[in-house]
Order: structure tokens, then C-alpha cells, then sequence
């Protein structure tokens, strides 16, 4: 495997937990992270140690911690609106970069800006392995893998339609759009190819609690595919997280399997699917990739651009309700 690589991670108290969980589990060390106050950083230092036995440095500059860290790998796990900052601070460091969805977010600033600086983060020239977790990418061969044992193959993707829920998001209106959505409409991309929502197809409603759109899709490739994305925050009865193409819906959820592993279950007509876990392999992909195993990470830094221009390209008609 060669030297053993450094990792850090900016904002591990939240997702960036479990990058760190999923980082020490690939074999990588992880060093450092930073929080956004001493007393965040002693809690999470806590919370890391206790769950998965690491005890990195904590910090709350991100480039003093770059400075005397000078990690192989950075992930940003920051508040959407830092991603850009904490970005480009990475690659000024020369650092191979994971990034979290969406790319750029700020609601002191117009859609026009936050894709400039997506775009920036995209084009920034490397020779550094550039991602961004949106790790439902990841999803197809485990769905056709239970088509086939369920009814056979869907065919080329002329319907899609995902429903996704989440107990955690704390957000509202179009913030909820904005923390969920990326997900569906990276697996639209990872079923259809690239391509572009058809102009003035593209209709979105957002809610207190709620986003949900309706869009053609045009593949460079293959038919046009007529999308429904629904997502939904404030779940506390449970959650919905159910996806497919043309009406063969499947059903998704995430636990322990019997050795303790956190793995993902497909299921559809009471028969299940197990594969690994979608985050498990997005983390998993950039890692080798890294390491020179394989060419290319899950999904690169240029497509999290695409899929941003996508995802708020759909919020700038929305309808409030």
C-alpha cells in the first residue's frame, strides 16, 4: 500500500463524523481536524476518541492546522457556506480534496455567485484527485441487481422518481431543496448520463418542510427522461427514502448488518438487496483513487459543478407554498 496517508477533516462533528469513522476504517491516519470553537473541538475530540479510538489534533484554523499538518487528504465538512474558503485553502495546500454537498451555499449571496465559485472549485488546475460526496452515485448496479431478481430489467431510464427524507435536516423552504436535493438529482445523472433539464420543463414547489420538482430531463444519450424529485425534512415518524425508473420503485434504508457493519438494503416486493454502504463507497473511491488503485473518484469535482447548476437551476422559478 506504500506510505500511509494523512487525512483531515474540516467539520467532523456532524457528517464529517463519519468521514472520519470511514477514513480510519480505509486505513488512512487520521491527523487533524477543526471545529468552529475550542469547546466544539474538545467535544468533538471526545466524540472521535470514544467511538472510533482516534485521537487527532483539533484546531479552529484551517490553515494552521494545513500549515502544520501538511495532510495528503482534506475533507470539507464545513457549513456549506465555508465549503469555498476551506476549498481553495486546500488546494493552495496541494491537497487531494473530498468535498461535501452542495458545493457553495450562502444566503447572503445570489445563485449566480455561488456557481462562480463552483465553477472555480471545479477549474482550479491539479493534478490532485478532486471529489464531492454525493455518494447515491453509487446506487444503480445494486438496483438492477434486485430488478433482475424481482421482474426483470427496466429498460433505458424514461421515467425517474425519487423520494428522499431526512429526521435530521433543521432547515426550511428553499433550504431544505438545497441540503437533500443534490442527492436525486445526482442519481438521475448516474441512470441517464449527462445531459440538461429541458428549458421550461423544470417546475419546483417549495414548502415549510418540503421541495418537490418536476423536470424533463435530456440525456446527450438516450430518450428524454420525465423526473419527480421529492424531498422532505422534519421527519420524525420515520422516514421515506424510496427511488427507481420507469415506475420500478425501490425502497432504501441504512443499519448494522449481523457483524456490526453499517451496510445499505435495497428492497422491492419483499425481497431485500444488501451492498455495501452508499458513503462507505464514495469515501472508499476517492481513497483509491488517491492511492493511484483506480482512476477516478465516485463522482469528481466537475460533476458535483454540473449537478449544482442542475439543483439551482431548478430554484430560481420555484413556486413558494
Amino acid at each position: 500500500m506504500g506510505e500511509q496517508l494523512s487525512a483531515v477533516v474540516i467539520g467532523a462533528s456532524g457528517i464529517g463524523k463519519q468521514h472520519a469513522k470511514w477514513l480510519h476504517t480505509l486505513g488512512c491516519r487520521v491527523d487533524g481536524f477543526v471545529g468552529s470553537s475550542p469547546d466544539s473541538v474538545n467535544a468533538t475530540f471526545a466524540s472521535l476518541r470514544e467511538s472510533f479510538g482516534i485521537e487527532p489534533v483539533g484546531y479552529t484554523d484551517v490553515g494552521r492546522m494545513l500549515d502544520e499538518i501538511q495532510p495528503h487528504i482534506v475533507n470539507v465538512c464545513s457549513p456549506p457556506k465555508f465549503h469555498y474558503e476551506n476549498y481553495m485553502a486546500a488546494h493552495a495546500a496541494g491537497c487531494h480534496i473530498l468535498c461535501e454537498k452542495p458545493l457553495t451555499w450562502d444566503e447572503d449571496l445570489d445563485i449566480a455567485t455561488l456557481n462562480e465559485q463552483a465553477r472555480q472549485m471545479a477549474e482550479a488546475p491539479t493534478q490532485a484527485v478532486r471529489a464531492v460526496n454525493t455518494q447515491y452515485v453509487s446506487a444503480p448496479p445494486a438496483y438492477y441487481e434486485l430488478c433482475e431478481r424481482t421482474g426483470g430489467h427496466p429498460g433505458a431510464p424514461e421515467k425517474f422518481f425519487m423520494q428522499l427524507e431526512s429526521r435530521h435536516t433543521n432547515k426550511t423552504y428553499e433550504r431544505v431543496w438545497v441540503d437533500i436535493a443534490t442527492h436525486p438529482i445526482s442519481m438521475l445523472i448516474a441512470f441517464c448520463g449527462p445531459g440538461e433539464i429541458v428549458p421550461g420543463s423544470g417546475r419546483l414547489a417549495v414548502g415549510r418542510e418540503y421541495g418537490h420538482a418536476h423536470f424533463t430531463y435530456q440525456p446527450v444519450d438516450g430518450p428524454p427522461c420525465e423526473a419527480e424529485v421529492l424531498v422532505r425534512a422534519w421527519c420524525t415518524e420515520g422516514t421515506a427514502r424510496r427511488f427507481g425508473i420507469n415506475d420500478m420503485l425501490v425502497d432504501y434504508a441504512g443499519r448494522n448488518d449481523e457483524n456490526g457493519v453499517y451496510c445499505t438494503y435495497l428492497s422491492r416486493e419483499g425481497v431485500e438487496h444488501k451492498s455495501d454502504d452508499f458513503m462507505y463507497v464514495s469515501l472508499k473511491r476517492f481513497v483509491d483513487a488517491v492511492r493511484g488503485d483506480i482512476a477516478a473518484p465516485l463522482a469528481d469535482i466537475a460533476s458535483g459543478y454540473t449537478n449544482q447548476l442542475l439543483h439551482y437551476g431548478l430554484m430560481e422559478n420555484a413556486t413558494i407554498e
